[in-house]
């Protein structure tokens, strides 16, 4: 988990998703930080406080679930 978060961290924080190849972040979710929103509880129960304080952060400052676009309702349900 600390590798893979230090991948999404450095190259796609706050953004739906990275793409491993590319390197680069993707918010094909609707960009609404679907990763960092559904990693939240695992940063946690992993004891990654820092990483979950600055998680937590970007949630509170950025997060806006007001998009207008299409976005899976599945998806937003399970994850955001």
């Amino acid at each position: 988990m600390e590798h893979a978060w230090k991948g999404y961290e450095q190259y796609a924080f706050g953004q739906d998703e990275i793409k491993p190849r590319t390197m680069r972040g993707d918010n094909g979710w609707g960009g609404i930080g679907i990763t960092l929103v559904d990693s939240l509880d695992t940063l946690w129960l992993m004891n990654m406080t820092e990483e979950f304080y600055r998680a937590r952060d970007w949630c509170r400052d950025k997060l806006n679930h007001n998009v207008n676009r299409p976005v899976s309702t599945f998806e937003t349900t399970i994850r955001s």
